[in-house]
């Protein structure tokens, strides 16, 4: 028998029995658009990955205090004060290769009030250089001037999280906020900037002068971490900063160091860790849908089968060969797989384009996802429809008329 008779007649069986239809198919329709969402996200969340990577410097070096592995330097326990400003002065003085530096220092524990609302972002000190070397500006008003630091002024640049908590809609310019007991005038508010690499927002940040920090708010005298722009990332530059530290620490050959570098690859291959780890986890649930899916497919296809025994053997009895059964309930199988592997596609893309929107993680839509749609899809129907058509094809045609 042609193919295409097969094909015809498939269809033919499957529009008879449309609720039959339906639930073989609502399985793989969950699975795919589960898969297609994953990796619709995951695509997506790679392109922002690289977008941090590149807003946080291909030729960039991040030195925090503290020895470890904790990747951007933990925000939260007991502070290190491994770190110093005269570690930062000494290393853009002394190592060729180094074009400029942002030091910066975080207060703990720092409770933030406007009037009678409370908060409790990350406040940070920092340098007129934070803007041109984390590739950053403000949205309104002026960042702080090197005249503000070396005067200890009490003003603050706020990020959009913040001002969103303690002002809503109107304009915190010139307001005046206290940071524990200290009043500070809001001069300015940064730009958006997200999540971080590790998950932290961005824009939940206060900056004030490094040395108001330092000397009025917080009377501490070590940093937090140094960001360095510096003209190419090689091993001779991060050894020399490394060497000077440690020198300039006084830590004894093989004693661990007091401090972490942090380079983009490591913020790259982190990033791109947990998502891996994220995406392989919804990818194993929606594996596991499939899976079910294919079950209730196989169990549906094997009732079809005995409901049809009359129809199987009138064929068999006009000359249908076993081969012809085995590709008509093959085929079934492999186009309700099909269709609703298409219909799962387009409801994952639809899907992610909305998560997308709710929750601002981003979507990235590509021929990858499309593709492993479709694959997944007839594999699936494929393996789920073996056992039925073999089942149909080793029927006896007189006992199946019989039935």
């Amino acid at each position: 028998m042609k193919t295409e008779r097969i094909i015809k007649t498939a269809l033919r069986g499957l529009s008879k029995n449309k609720m039959r239809t339906f639930f073989m198919m609502i399985g793989i329709v969950i699975g795919i658009m589960a898969i297609t969402m994953v990796i619709s996200v995951g695509l997506g969340a790679e392109e922002r990955v690289m977008e941090r990577v590149k807003k946080f410097g291909f030729e960039s070096i991040m030195v925090f205090s503290g020895g470890g592995t904790q990747l951007m330097g933990g925000e939260s326990g007991a502070p290190t004060t491994t770190l110093t400003l005269a570690d930062a002065e000494v290393l853009v003085s002394n190592i060729p290769g180094i074009m400029e530096i942002s030091p910066f220092s975080r207060m703990p524990d720092a409770t933030i009030k406007y009037q009678e609302i409370s908060s409790n972002p990350s406040v940070q000190g920092v340098t007129s250089f934070y803007t041109s070397v984390w590739n950053i500006d403000v949205s309104k008003g002026r960042f702080i001037s090197s005249e503000d630091d070396s005067h200890m002024a009490r003003v603050c640049v706020i990020a959009p999280t913040v001002q969103k908590e303690l002002f809503g809609d109107m304009n915190p310019i010139g307001e005046r906020i206290r940071i524990g007991n200290v009043p500070f005038e809001v001069i300015g508010i940064m730009e958006a900037r997200g999540t971080s690499p590790s998950g932290g927002d961005m824009d939940n940040r206060i900056f004030i002068p490094l040395q108001t920090l330092m000397r009025r708010t917080a009377n501490i005298d070590y940093l937090s971490g140094i960001k360095i722009n510096v003209e190419s990332i090689d091993e001779n530059i991060v050894a020399d900063i490394k060497s000077t530290l440690r020198e300039r620490h006084k830590l004894a050959e093989g004693e661990p160091d007091d401090f972490r570098i942090i380079t983009p690859t490591e913020v790259t291959q982190f990033a791109e860790k947990v998502a891996g780890t994220f995406n392989l986890f919804l990818v194993l649930v929606a594996g596991i849908s499939l899976i079910a899916g294919g079950f209730v497919i196989t169990n549906i296809m094997l009732i079809s089968v005995s409901e049809r025994k009359n129809e199987i053997g009138l064929r068999k009895a006009v000359g249908a060969r076993k081969k012809d059964i085995q590709k008509q309930f093959l085929i079934e199988t492999i186009m309700v797989t099909f269709i609703g592997g298409v219909i799962g596609i387009v409801l994952g893309f639809a899907g992610a384009k909305i998560l997308s929107i709710i929750t601002d993680m981003p979507a990235s839509y590509s021929w990858e996802g499309i593709l492993t749609g479709i694959i997944f899809s007839s594999l699936v129907g494929l393996i789920a429809g073996m056992q039925p058509a073999k089942r149909a094809s080793s029927l006896d045609p007189i006992e199946a008329l019989r039935s």
